[in-house]
């Protein structure tokens, strides 16, 4: 059981390790890209070295930690606050305030959480290796005698007292602020040094000296130790730097070490207090003693090359947090008259109803100028909105199973309650206007996710809504109530989620929307149903209906898959020669006869009969005209793709599938006649007599389990959902 002792103290070695200022100058050279890095720099690296999607979001807010859950969907705001950090680049310090803005329960804290955890990851890597020092202070026989160093790292032209034991030291002083190493060496000689770095790099090297590591300086505190040693030393700078220890830390929250996090009651963010006569320091040099030395601490200390989260910035009293001005001015912050310089990346998080307490405040524009606002809405995408429940689901399975499309049906309501009605005045394009206005609250949905145009439309429709997809998605982007500020708060769904898991085991999306009903008539909790309705939008109850639809609609195409019926006909043969006598007949051409290899004049009867079981509404020269302007299209997304009629045209062969159900549908009201006594049975292993024949019986059970195999329905949930179904529409 000891085993892991020995595992842990090799992981931890290379943390543990420690430097002399020569031993770091050696690494700083090898590593120059890694050290010259502001806390800017750093996040961004660390973006990019968790990786990215294929959509360009990056992976580190995917990965689903125990203390830090991943956080699905908010694409905009990552590109938005990536965009802030290039923006700080230019400046050469963090000169902006990120205030992370949106309704209650929007992932607003998840997001920082997810970035310093991120950092957390990226600060045990080699890559993102971070560095500080301390000071050390040999007993006297060291300073009276040799240095007595019995290390072999000590073999460079500057000796050094960074290896020595605790047991040879009579004092450490370390830099609460975490100052870089690189600040010990005088800034005309630092330039100098980065300069002859960077000659091949004039790029990184015109970035470089916008930043602290190329003006800045030492804090109070470690400026007053140097020059106090420098004047002890004669001037010799050498001497000075032996007592410098070189140490690698790591970022984390728990330990606030650059991650910290300020909660919104009242305190002081930093402050400091003498140290000069503390007994435990009375072994400093003399030269040291004589100093008004002060330590540092608060949550801005602790913070620093990292990152500080106010979180619920905006419910503190103004006056605590108006030394933010002239932080993200200057970057510095004055404690009792000590300016003292930052590296932090400061963001905050605010919902909705206080910043517009705060825009009507007199201050207001002063902060205006040093905060960048980003939105943090709701999900308006059902298929992410699904990713936030999925690990709580998992953890319920125990108590509850949810059937398919249950957690679908709760989701599509969730989004749908955070949607406004498209307006004809927000659309340059009538045609898209007319379009996107007649659509519902669900058809909007599904088309936000990626599912594509309503049924219903024609083909020429389709295109100019998918084309004109992206201004159905920012039409309320930049109005005060954008989508995504209201609505209900995942918060609320996983509540209702666990109300759910308790009341049966197996939920069916029938349960869902049960609950659902019940929770719309609670207009007391929720805002969202108090909106005045527009057409179906704001319309919760108008939700459900449409919601129990598309469920039914989905589990109707799984029953009738699940008949065992199988349909000999070939679609794809039947739209092929459809299609190539459509082309023909626009061409004036002949169709070739793949049996005889002649050509042959058009066979309109293929054509007339084909669009007739489809029942074609619209123009018959204008619906074959868009499809092969479709097809076209595909042709050109896909080329030396072998042409599959059915995948590109889904619903063509949905639609000709309609004469086969009208067959299904016969078998399933057989089922319908004995679904009640095949219940009676297996509900009653010595149920007899019930008139279920032994054909009908194993027709059900085949139903059932094909339901259950192929679809993942529980058999219970299967026979649930089948009855509704059944009661509804068969």
């Amino acid at each position: 059981m000891l085993d892991w002792i020995e595992k842990a103290s090799e992981e931890e070695k290379e943390m543990l390790e420690v430097l002399s200022f020569q031993d770091y100058l050696d690494e700083f050279e090898k590593h120059k890209g890694r050290e010259l890095r502001t806390s800017y720099s750093y996040i961004l690296d660390m973006l990019n070295y968790h990786g990215k999607n294929e959509d360009g979001s990056y992976r580190v807010f995917d990965i689903d930690h125990n203390e830090s859950p991943a956080v699905y969907g908010q694409k905009k705001v990552q590109k938005a606050l990536v965009q802030n950090i290039l923006n700080f680049k230019e400046e050469g310090f963090n000169n902006k305030f990120i205030l992370l803005v949106g309704p209650n329960g929007s992932s607003k804290s998840s997001l920082v959480r997810k970035i310093m955890k991120g950092l957390e990851l990226y600060s045990a890597s080699d890559e993102g290796a971070l560095y500080s020092f301390s000071w050390i202070f040999p007993i006297d026989n060291f300073i009276k005698g040799s240095l007595g160093l019995s290390s072999d790292r000590a073999t460079g032209d500057l000796n050094s007292f960074a290896y020595l034991e605790d047991k040879d030291i009579s004092a450490i002083l370390n830099s609460e602020l975490k100052d870089h190493p690189l600040l010990l060496i005088p800034r005309e000689h630092r330039r100098k040094v980065i300069d002859d770095l960077l000659q091949d790099e004039p790029d990184r090297l015109e970035s470089i000296k916008k930043t602290y590591l190329y003006n800045g300086d030492l804090s109070k505190r470690n400026k007053m130790i140097y020059d106090a040693l420098l004047k002890n030393y004669k001037g010799r700078h050498r001497d000075v730097l032996k007592h410098i220890r070189v140490e690698r830390f790591k970022i984390s929250k728990r330990y606030s070490s650059g991650a910290v996090t300020i909660e919104p009651q009242l305190h002081v963010d930093a402050q400091m207090q003498q140290i000069t006569m503390d007994r435990r320091l009375g072994s400093l040099p003399p030269s040291l003693q004589s100093l008004n030395l002060f330590s540092l601490k608060g949550e801005v200390v602790l913070a620093n090359r990292g990152v500080l989260e106010y979180s619920d910035l905006l419910k503190r009293p103004l006056d605590s947090y108006k030394y933010l001005l002239m932080t993200m001015e200057t970057k510095n912050i004055n404690l009792q008259g000590i300016l003292t310089e930052l590296d932090i990346f400061f963001i905050g998080t605010s919902n909705e109803i206080h910043l517009a307490a705060f825009k009507q405040h007199p201050d207001f524009n002063s902060f205006k100028g040093r905060f960048n606002f980003i939105r943090v809405p709701y999900l308006l995408d059902y298929k992410q909105e699904e990713k936030i429940y999925h690990t709580q689901c998992e953890g319920l399975k125990e108590m509850s199973y949810f059937e398919p499309y249950a957690l679908r049906a709760v989701c599509l309501f969730a989004i749908m309650t955070r949607l406004r009605c498209p307006q004809v005045k927000n659309y340059e394009d009538k045609k898209l206007a007319n379009i996107a206005t007649n659509l519902n609250p669900l058809e909007k949905t599904l088309l936000l996710a990626g599912d594509g145009a309503p049924d219903r439309l024609d083909y020429e429709s389709t295109q100019i809504l998918e084309s004109g997809l992206k201004d159905i998605e920012s039409e309320f982007e930049f109005e005060n109530l954008y989508e995504g500020k209201f609505g209900i708060s995942p918060r609320d769904i996983k509540a209702l989620l666990y109300r759910l898991a308790s009341t049966r085991g197996n939920i069916s999306f029938i349960d869902a929307i049960e609950k659902l009903q019940k929770l719309i008539t609670k207009k007391n909790d929720y805002d969202f149903l108090n909106m005045t309705p527009q057409a179906d939008y704001h319309h919760p109850a108008r939700f459900i209906t449409l919601i129990k639809e598309y469920c039914f609609n989905i589990f109707d195409r799984e029953l009738r898959d699940s008949l065992g019926m199988v349909d000999d006909r070939s679609y794809e043969d039947y739209i092929r020669r459809y299609i190539e006598n459509v082309i023909a007949h626009l061409k004036g051409e002949k169709v070739k006869n793949l049996i005889t290899g002649k050509y042959e004049e058009v066979d309109m009867y293929i054509i007339e009969e084909f669009e007739k079981s489809i029942n074609l509404k619209e123009d018959a020269s204008k619906f074959r005209s868009q499809l092969l302007s479709r097809l076209g299209a595909y042709s050109l997304d896909n080329p030396g793709t072998k042409l599959e009629y059915v995948k590109v045209f889904p619903n063509l062969a949905e639609k000709l599938q309609e004469s086969f159900r009208d067959e299904q549908k016969k078998v399933i009201q057989i089922i319908s006649r004995n679904i009640v006594f095949y219940e009676a049975e297996i509900t009653d292993s010595e149920s007899k007599g019930t008139p279920l024949s032994k054909e009908n019986r194993e027709l059900i059970d085949n139903v059932v389990n094909e339901l259950h195999t192929k679809y993942g329905h529980s058999k219970e949930g299967a026979l649930t959902v089948m009855k509704a179904l059944i009661k509804d529409r068969y």
